[in-house]
């Protein structure tokens, strides 16, 4: 599931332009030219991304017939910045580090002028991601999607083992605890389950209760592994008392049939997911074909959360924010494209399209297939952290984390280890990686 999210940027960016291309000219006349752009007057825009996504050149110019848009591609291995300045991008799209790098060097324009100066509504945009966006005071990027995760329920089989329902806001310690409350009893194939979640690698569940506090693999500052703490022990073995705990179906379903999938078959009774839409449309897809399923009551509660702050979360994913060079010299146009892509109009289009994605304009996002999407917006984001994305450079092997941490978990589960030997074990072979990365950079 993990491994494949780096994928799904390009997946999801590749059905967007074919949904855009195929609905045509459908958005014509919703979105209004902004007056910077003059009727008569042939104007370029610049645009550069790593790979084209959540943007189509078409959608734009049905709009703004006069901006002829040069797009530059960036290989996400050469320096960004030299890259920038060589380039002389107009618009340039982000993700969540490269952003903060350069909002940090003040390499990015203010949006906050072109939002004061043309009372650009920003109401109905996602709460907090404004703020978490900021850095240093300046709102340098707006994107108008993101991913997150989210539980996904069966509320009927709560209220049958008289389970308590989860709330907004759990920590995956409470999730856990609560997927423990449900009978464990009966074969594999006929049980009832707390959670379906994947097992095939524990990297997956140890890593999200890491990220869901911001807990770090290595200082990137003096390049020391930082796994062998009070903190990340109290995470591992929070995660191994629950795959002890028999609660957990640990099959990886994703790409899978619906009628492999223990939650959609109602053998589940929760389910958390780090694509909440895409999971979202496997649920509430047409299952009448398939045998043996029966519909039950689905519901979403926003999380898991930080537990430091309950209101806050680290899994949010923004694949592309969309940011104008400080040093452009055409920033009124650069702006009115980023207006386009984040305007409400906008939003309206793409929500009458199959979803694919959140949409961080509310207005047209409140539920699908009669399923309140409120869950997605209820917690603020934390953009602090992110373990998708490591620095250019990084010398950090996640092959070699995940690696000595399956093998050295399925010691303690099998009771063959401690967790605290487990623990001097993971951090001596992740910093030996370390150590050899650097090593070999120097040479």
């Amino acid at each position: 599931m993990k491994s494949q999210l780096v994928k799904k940027a390009f997946i999801v960016s590749l059905s967007f332009i074919i949904l855009v291309i195929s609905a045509g000219s459908s958005l014509t006349n919703r979105v209004s030219a902004s007056p910077s752009i003059q009727a008569d007057t042939k104007q370029t825009l610049k645009v550069m991304y790593q790979n084209k996504s959540f943007f189509d050149v078409n959608q734009f110019k049905q709009q703004f017939p006069n901006v002829e848009i040069k797009e530059v591609g960036w290989d996400g291995k050469s320096d960004l910045k030299d890259f920038i300045s060589k380039q002389s991008p107009d618009v340039i799209m982000l993700n969540t580090l490269d952003y903060k790098q350069l909002s940090k060097q003040n390499q990015l324009a203010d949006l906050g002028q072109f939002i004061k100066r043309d009372h650009y509504d920003t109401a109905s945009i996602y709460p907090g991601l404004l703020d978490a966006l900021k850095v240093n005071g300046k709102l340098g990027g707006l994107t108008p999607i993101f991913e997150t995760q989210s539980i996904f329920y069966n509320a009927d089989l709560f209220k049958k083992y008289n389970v308590p329902l989860p709330k907004d806001g759990m920590t995956w310690e409470e999730i856990l605890k609560l997927a423990a409350k449900f009978p464990t009893g009966g074969t594999k194939n006929t049980r009832i389950w707390g959670l379906q979640y994947p097992l095939d690698k524990y990297t997956y569940l140890i890593n999200d209760i890491a990220d869901a506090e911001g807990l770090a693999r290595y200082n990137p500052n003096t390049l020391k592994a930082t796994i062998n703490t009070a903190s990340w022990k109290k995470v591992y073995g929070t995660a191994i008392t629950a795959i002890k705990s028999n609660a957990i179906e640990g099959s990886n379903v994703g790409g899978k049939s619906y009628s492999e999938d223990p939650f959609i078959m109602g053998r589940a009774a929760m389910k958390i997911d780090s694509s909440s839409i895409e999971y979202l449309r496997r649920v509430t897809a047409d299952k009448k074909a398939i045998a043996n399923y029966k519909p039950f009551t689905v519901k979403i509660a926003a999380g898991p959360a930080d537990p430091k702050d309950r209101t806050t979360t680290r899994s949010l994913i923004l694949f592309s924010i969309m940011a104008i060079p400080a040093n452009s010299a055409n920033q009124d146009l650069a702006w009115d494209f980023i207006k386009f892509y984040n305007g409400v109009d906008y939003a309206k289009f793409m929500s009458e399209q199959p979803l694919l994605y959140s949409l961080t304009r509310m207005d047209y996002s409140k539920e699908y297939n009669g399923i309140n999407l409120g869950a997605f917006y209820k917690l603020k984001p934390n953009l602090e952290t992110s373990r998708y994305l490591q620095p250019q450079g990084s010398p950090f092997n996640q092959i070699v984390y995940s690696n000595v941490l399956n093998r050295e978990v399925k010691q303690v589960i099998s009771n063959k280890k401690t967790l605290d030997k487990a623990l001097v074990t993971i951090q001596t072979e992740v910093q030996k990686s370390l150590d050899d990365a650097v090593k070999k950079q120097k040479k």
